[in-house]
């Protein structure tokens, strides 16, 4: 791949993912616990549509930034570089993954809030099939911040290598003054506190919370790499 290949895979890549990530929120609701499994049902049910189309922006998205990513591999030829792009794109397989439960989930909310009107009728298998979705459901969810919590300290961990690689090196992104390797380090750094620290010991809600910190500055990255990549083949 050509560097303005690259520049653009790894730039518009991480914007799509980050355009779904947003998508999926606002329709769970920003403010919706993790373990609040019959709100999670029934906006997925609502949103089920939106939901769909989120989660094709994210695999999408970080499907074309993770080959973005791995074509700047020599860029900063070292060790750390490659345990970097290594750990990130197999933290990205593991949110690419998990994806699929957020689909589980919107199927399953459509039969709770179906189930639902019916145990509200009084209907004895209705109130069952509620009973048997809200476990199933609650288990998915489980499995989904499991998922991501892994696929967030994997990229932590890869991104504190790139941060590594990169901090002895004078290459830089399209905003020059922005030191690619400190900001890789900070967003790296900062999503490993929050699986190890943050998220055990005060809660999923804030770390999730904290994260999108370290998700935006993921972000800043990327495109300033990305198009820094598109400038230097023109």
């Amino acid at each position: 791949m050509d560097s303005k290949g690259t520049g653009l895979t790894l730039a518009l890549g991480i914007l799509a993912a980050i355009a779904g990530y947003v998508l999926w929120q606002t329709t769970l609701g920003f403010d919706t616990k993790v373990d609040d499994v019959h709100t999670i049902l029934v906006n997925s049910a609502s949103g089920s549509t939106s939901i769909q189309i989120a989660s094709i922006l994210i695999v999408l998205g970080l499907t074309i930034h993770a080959a973005g990513l791995i074509s700047t591999r020599g860029t900063v030829s070292s060790t750390s570089e490659t345990l970097g792009i290594i750990c990130i794109a197999t933290s990205i397989v593991v949110w690419v993954t998990s994806s699929g439960l957020g689909i589980a989930l919107s199927e399953m909310g459509e039969k709770y809030v179906a189930a639902s009107a019916g145990a509200a009728a009084g209907d004895a298998a209705s109130v069952a099939a509620v009973g048997s979705i809200t476990v199933a459901g609650g288990f998915i969810q489980s499995a989904n911040v499991a998922a991501n919590t892994f696929g967030g300290l994997l990229a932590g961990i890869g991104w504190v290598f790139m941060g590594i690689a990169y901090r002895g090196s004078d290459v830089k992104g399209a905003i020059s003054f922005i030191p690619l390797g400190w900001l890789a380090l900070i967003q790296g750094l900062l999503l490993v506190v929050i699986s190890l620290i943050i998220n055990p010991l005060v809660g999923i809600d804030t770390g999730n919370q904290i994260s999108g910190i370290s998700f935006i500055l993921i972000v800043l990255w990327s495109v300033s790499r990305g198009v820094a990549l598109v400038q230097e083949d023109n």
